[in-house]
């Protein structure tokens, strides 16, 4: 690879100037020994960016992957780290704490970038859904949303991390961070595939010069049918699964089993998991 994090085309640059490499590892719902050889060898293929969360309950097992990678011919600003913050309702005075604990957990002294892991200060919820809240709670945390990135932003100052910016912030939500932020979010990390294009928040992020990162680029699997299958507008392609996305209203089943995509890959030779 040439550069930090190769070749034009491989990587995006942040308001910051940083960059940011286009393909991550995401770590959710990736824990114990499989968590750590997914790491390992995604970063002994190419991987350059790995994505966690203190949320995910797994920074430790990261951590221990990252020590063995650099401990070969890796060095940590050749790695891009991504974490992130889960704002609880008490935790507010509590932030810088957090982000040193994943610094501990994943054996750095720095991270490329921490981010607001969702606009909620209630209970937990999932990692990819958040918690059920009432009006009244959500107002208060729009009240305290200024001291919440006002911390954030002391994150910077300190050193701790290079970047910040916000995960799964709707359009209102990031205006209203706009209206008092001395550092501009420079990700909005979101949902985002084709059958969740979120075109006018895209669009408003590239306007204000914040990078949008998808996660769960292929969607969000559930076990069991949802609501959108039965208005899908159309059927599944013979032999695929049953599997729903949610927030998804035109869904004829996972990405990696559609022919379209088979198509792709054999023509490059490839399997469906490379061309996507």
């Amino acid at each position: 690879m040439k550069g930090k994090f190769g070749t034009p085309g491989s990587y995006f640059v942040l308001n910051t100037g940083d960059k940011i490499p286009a393909i991550g590892l995401g770590t959710w719902q990736s824990g114990g020994d499989l968590c750590v050889q997914a790491v390992k060898t995604a970063l002994s293929v190419g991987y350059r960016h790995i994505d966690c969360a203190h949320l995910y309950g797994n920074e430790i097992e990261v951590g221990e992957a990252l020590a063995e990678a650099f401990k070969g011919s890796l060095k940590r600003e050749d790695v891009f780290l991504t974490s992130k913050l889960y704002c609880t309702m008490n935790s507010l005075n509590k932030i810088e704490n957090y982000v040193r604990v994943s610094l501990k957990n994943l054996g750095v002294s720095y991270l490329d970038l921490y981010l607001m892991h969702w606009p909620d200060s209630s209970a937990f919820g999932d990692a990819t859904d958040p918690p059920s809240k009432s009006g009244s709670e959500y107002r208060q945390f729009l009240n305290r949303l200024k001291k919440a990135w006002k911390a954030m932003e002391g994150l910077v100052e300190l050193g701790l991390v290079r970047a910040i910016g916000v995960s799964n912030f709707s359009v209102p939500q990031i205006k209203q961070l706009l209206k008092f932020a001395k550092i501009v979010p420079a990700v909005n990390q979101v949902e985002l595939h084709p059958f969740w294009r979120q075109d006018e928040l895209v669009k408003f992020c590239q306007l204000k010069g914040i990078h949008v990162s998808a996660h769960t680029p292929l969607g969000v699997p559930t076990s069991t049918p949802g609501p959108s299958d039965s208005s899908s507008g159309g059927e599944d392609e013979p032999g695929t699964p049953r599997i729903s996305f949610r927030r998804s209203k035109s869904v004829h089943g996972p990405m990696l089993k559609l022919s379209t995509v088979a198509e792709i890959a054999d023509r490059h030779r490839k399997t469906p998991e490379q061309v996507l």
